[in-house]
């Protein structure tokens, strides 16, 4: 029974699959609460506009499943308790067979126990009731469904919409905004100005057209084109909104701010000082966006970006931000059927982490040499956040394979810079040891910065090889460093012991993949920490490296023991 299940599931998400575009899209979200793979780019647009709310509340689409089935059911001129008999026993197969997404668990199970207990006499269930008793069943289902946004604002606007008193259409809109925002800045750091202005014509536009369009779309053959053809209009507009410039980063609200601004709006439900506590719910997020964006710390940050580097300096109050790499990934050559849209690292995790900062613009980008695990995010990255100059070994601007690269992304020619040691930095704090001529962006030729952070001396080397580093030490003989960003992930090619021996850092930074094909870090370079009594930490194992600084105070965070 259940692979048979199983199979018609299959079965129904393939078919959606094959309706043309972008019905197949709107009929897999809406009709199932499942994500195509390749719809990243409408969603992306529908989150950017602070619409998702509409997409978790899809399960309204329930309503005219029920509505087609009773008319269905009349034409049989079947008694009433019998059709509410059928109704209910279609319903979970319609759940089943539609993969169970929180939405749509949501909206039928609410359906199913409104309907099957008005055949009781005597009990009369308010919806409020009927809500808490879905939220508790699928609480013990599946409480990791709870970690996603979708069913989050599902169940929170559910209950926002069966408990409003608001009888105006503006009131009401304003309401499902405000519960919407304090999550859609936990998950996503930004909220679009266009949000509260759209929201009244869309609710229409989705209740009116897009639901029903879709459903139409899905069941009738000869409609599917037309109905494609309306989405693709809708989705159109959408696009176009969701490029003006009328988004917001906020950066990530603590979770605490989060529950308390949700806690706050649930209670002003009932309360009759309204205008004061809104007056306070605006001031506390003025104050937070304040602290994220001008944070009192600050930060470097060693990524977890895989086989590869990236590195954020950021000071306190944001005064200056700068990055070293952006990591990339080495794409070898695949036929065209294989390859997949899918976002690079320096989205998922560098601009992700930035935005979640409210970092919004890079003030220096530092590409140490061109390999592609160094560089190959920046034309992604600089797609999310606004990069002011980008730095480079001198001769590596020239090479065709960076102004490829550059061609794809958002940085201006003019922005780019060539450097060697010879060249005096903007930050007084940091300095460039590394290179010392003009070159072809190889690892011998890698930008190697040097940093005084707050009295705290930090490296960062690039791919440079052991000749390089011999060469630094004879050129700087008193240069040392408390934290030693070991060159070329650990490789053995690189952290020379006498290079480490001068340095005498306290602290090492291997920047290596896990399970990488290059065996990074050697044995080797591992060895020469230990003789050196350096204690060493690798992204591999530890993740994500933090080092904070706070009136004069270092912390290292989210490591584990090596």
């Amino acid at each position: 029974m259940a692979r048979e299940v199983a199979r018609s599931t299959q079965a129904l998400r393939v078919t959606l699959k094959k309706l043309p575009r972008p019905l197949d899209w709107y009929s897999a979200t809406l009709l199932l609460g499942i994500k195509l793979a390749d719809a990243d780019k409408t969603l992306a647009d529908i989150t950017r506009l602070g619409l998702l709310y509409l997409f978790s509340l899809s399960g309204l689409h329930v309503f005219y499943v029920v509505k087609t089935l009773r008319h269905l059911l009349k034409l049989l001129r079947l008694p009433r308790w019998l059709e509410i008999l059928v109704i209910l026993g279609v319903l979970p197969v319609y759940v089943i067979l539609g993969g169970a997404s929180a939405s749509l668990v949501r909206a039928v199970w609410m359906c199913w126990l409104k309907l099957a207990t008005s055949r009781i006499k005597g009990v009369h269930l308010k919806l409020a009731t009927i809500w808490a008793v879905v939220l508790l069943l699928e609480l013990w289902r599946y409480p990791a469904l709870f970690y996603q946004l979708g069913a989050q604002l599902s169940y929170l606007l559910t209950l926002v919409i069966i408990t409003s008193k608001t009888s105006s259409n503006w009131l009401f809109n304003l309401k499902l905004n405000a519960f919407s925002a304090p999550l859609v800045l936990y998950y996503t750091y930004q909220w679009n100005f266009l949000t509260f202005l759209i929201t009244g014509w869309m609710n229409l536009i989705f209740e009116y057209i897009i639901l029903p369009v879709t459903f139409i779309g899905a069941v009738i053959p000869f409609l599917q084109n037309l109905a494609a053809q309306i989405l693709q209009l809708i989705s159109t507009g959408l696009t176009l909104l969701a490029r003006a410039p009328s988004n917001f980063v906020f950066g990530r609200p603590p979770l605490i701010m989060v529950l308390l601004w949700l806690g706050v709006l649930l209670w002003l439900q009932g309360s009759s000082k309204k205008l004061r506590w809104s007056a306070l719910l605006g001031i506390s997020y003025f104050l937070t966006f304040l602290l994220l964006r001008y944070p009192l710390s600050s930060e470097i940050v060693y990524f977890d970006i895989g086989q590869g580097d990236c590195t954020l300096i950021r000071e306190r109050f944001s005064r200056r931000v700068i990055l070293i790499d952006t990591g990339g990934k080495v794409h070898f050559a695949m036929p065209n059927w294989k390859k997949r849209p899918t976002k690079t690292s320096g989205e998922t995790i560098v601009a992700n982490y930035l935005l979640s900062k409210g970092i919004t613009q890079i003030d220096q980008l530092y590409l140490t040499h061109q390999d592609a695990d160094h560089v190959g995010n920046f034309p992604s990255l600089s797609r999310s956040i606004k990069i002011n100059q980008m730095i480079v070994p001198a001769g590596m601007e020239d090479l065709p394979s960076f102004k490829r690269r550059l061609a794809k992304s958002t940085v201006a020619p003019k922005a780019v810079k060539g450097v060697t040691d010879k060249v005096s930095l903007s930050d007084p704090h940091l300095k460039l040891l590394h290179p010392f001529t003009r070159g072809q962006g190889t690892n011998a030729d890698s930008l190697v910065l040097w940093l005084d952070f707050y009295g705290l001396k930090c490296i960062f080397t690039g791919d440079l090889d052991r000749k390089g580093e011999l060469a630094i030490i004879k050129k700087y003989p008193d240069l040392t460093a408390t934290v030693l960003k070991t060159g070329h992930h650990g490789s053995k090619t690189a952290t020379d012991p006498k290079f480490v021996r001068q340095l005498a850092p306290k602290v090492a930074i291997i920047s290596a993949g896990r399970h990488n094909r290059y065996g990074h870090p050697n044995k080797e370079t591992l060895v020469t920490l230990q003789d050196a009594k350096v204690s060493y930490y690798v992204t591999a194992k530890v993740g994500m490296i933090k080092l904070t600084e706070m009136l004069g105070h270092f912390s290292f965070w989210d490591l584990k023991d090596n």
